[in-house]
């Protein structure tokens, strides 16, 4: 059996590193196909900054204020998922998407091969 962990990040904050990859479920694209973005930035109990995700004629038409975004992301042995809401999308002069700060996250442990 699986052991979840849903963790508040209020206090804690999330201790995820520009850069990080992740992948993505957006609301409204129910097609199996594979979203990413990276990490840009965040600060703490206000907002996260994400790259635009890939695909980016599938995904362009979904990232509006309000709509739902569950990211996933490896840390060490755990896989960490939290969802939020979309800010805002900027496309100019960069491309990037602005996310609600999550009030907690998930975190499952990683099953290892015996």
């Amino acid at each position: 059996m699986t052991a979840y962990k849903a963790l508040s990040t209020e206090k804690t904050g999330l201790n995820i590193p520009p850069g990080t990859l992740l992948k993505m479920k957006i609301e409204g694209i129910d097609i199996p196909i594979k979203i990413q973005a990276s990490l840009v930035g965040m600060v703490k109990n206000e907002y996260i900054l994400i790259t635009h995700p890939t695909p980016l004629a599938t995904t362009k038409p979904k990232l509006y204020a309000g709509n739902g975004i569950i990211a996933q992301y490896q840390d060490g042995s755990d896989i960490c998922v939290f969802g939020v809401k979309i800010i805002d999308a900027i496309m100019k002069p960069i491309r990037v998407v602005v996310l609600e700060y999550p009030d907690k996250i998930i975190r499952r442990k990683i099953r290892s091969e015996s």
